[in-house]
């Protein structure tokens, strides 16, 4: 249960003397760490409310690309306002003279918690999230990103693990340290940073499929082959897997080490969610989708994000979407969001195609 505000705390009268910047936080507690940077609680004193402050690991302070990096972060994600990125409070430096921001303390789970979870069967999660509640997360974190590649921002670390589900509907996409900006050139140290990610054991994502864990999994053949030729179709294609994730249940991709995933990444056909569900047949629209994201040259996939979107969206409001076009049987037997005509009214709808044939035919 979320705490309750009370008037004491609305109430409380502003000390004369207002404590600014690090000065106004307390009662730091660990929240995370990750091969970066640390993740602390604390209090906002002045307006009585919990944040969360990230700062970068001590040994990392004085290392100029982690610094540059932890800075293009905290304003790439205060930048770019859409519902879907977490707000940035403050950017500013401790007592000690290491730069931190402030942003909101989220409640909820990871996507990649839930996949793992549906993937092991748990019924209270598939009653939770059924494939359409799945598909408009997709569709929600698809908009921010379409806003973003419009600002010129590219994530280039989309995954599970970086989208939130909060607890009351909202879904933030999180983590923007590789991001790129315009005019910024692709360097060396992203993918350096995906190496050094999948050597490191990270829980989840769909575990028991391979032996190394994490963001190698998600890139994509552009940021494999290291050209430096990455744009916001790379974040298409990382919505490419994880759509297949999320229709199969299984990992898009597998490898013992680095070089195993970045070859198979090159070279290993497009995978197809309907030659992989294990939870049940996958519509031939989506496959469909999936795989036109999951294509190896970016000229071959959707060309924006709202492409994408659109498909998505398309498919849960029963219409057509561009890289399918059913069969005549199939345009018979679907109606409006995928529900099947009512045994009567197939039998009136055929009967009347008989009817018409007929009546040709005599005259």
């Amino acid at each position: 249960m979320t705490d309750q505000i009370t008037l004491q705390e609305t109430d409380a009268e502003l000390s004369r003397h207002v404590r600014n910047g690090y000065m106004r936080y307390r009662d730091f507690k660990p929240l995370t760490q990750g091969g970066e940077a640390v993740l602390r609680t604390c209090r906002d004193e002045n307006l009585g409310r919990t944040v969360v402050m990230k700062t970068l690991l001590p040994q990392l302070q004085n290392l100029e690309v982690y610094r540059k990096r932890f800075l293009r972060e905290a304003r790439v994600t205060a930048l770019i306002s859409h519902p879907a990125t977490v707000p940035v409070y403050e950017l500013s430096r401790d007592s000690d003279g290491n730069a931190y921001f402030t942003m909101k303390k989220l409640s909820g789970r990871d996507l990649c918690e839930i996949l793992d979870g549906l993937a092991e069967g748990r019924s209270d999660l598939e009653e939770e999230f059924p494939l359409e509640s799945l598909l408009n997360v997709l569709i929600h974190i698809g908009q921010c990103l379409a806003f973003a590649h419009q600002r010129g921002v590219v994530h280039r670390d989309l995954k599970p693990a970086n989208i939130m589900v909060g607890d009351f509907g909202d879904i933030m996409l999180l983590d923007w340290g590789l991001a790129k900006v315009r005019d910024m050139e692709d360097s060396e140290d992203v993918v350096e940073q995906l190496a050094r990610e999948g050597r490191r054991n990270v829980p989840g994502r769909l575990t028991g499929r391979g032996d190394v864990q994490g963001t190698p999994f998600y890139m994509s053949p552009e940021q494999a082959r290291e050209t430096g030729d990455v744009d916001h179709r790379t974040d298409i294609y990382n919505m490419g897997i994880i759509l297949f994730e999320i229709l199969t249940g299984e990992s898009y991709m597998s490898g013992r080490n680095f070089r195993e995933i970045k070859r198979k990444i090159l070279e290993d056909p497009v995978r197809a969610p309907r030659d992989h569900a294990r939870r049940g047949p996958v519509s031939p629209e989506l496959n469909a989708i999936c795989v036109k994201a999951l294509q190896k040259d970016p000229d071959e996939r959707y060309q924006t994000m709202s492409e994408f979107v659109e498909e998505l969206r398309a498919y849960l409001l029963g219409r057509p979407v561009t890289v399918y076009e059913p069969s005549l049987w199939e345009r018979i037997l679907r109606w409006r969001r995928g529900r099947l005509l009512s045994g009567a009214s197939l039998l009136w709808f055929l009967a009347g195609i008989g009817g018409g044939v007929l009546v040709r035919n005599l005259f």
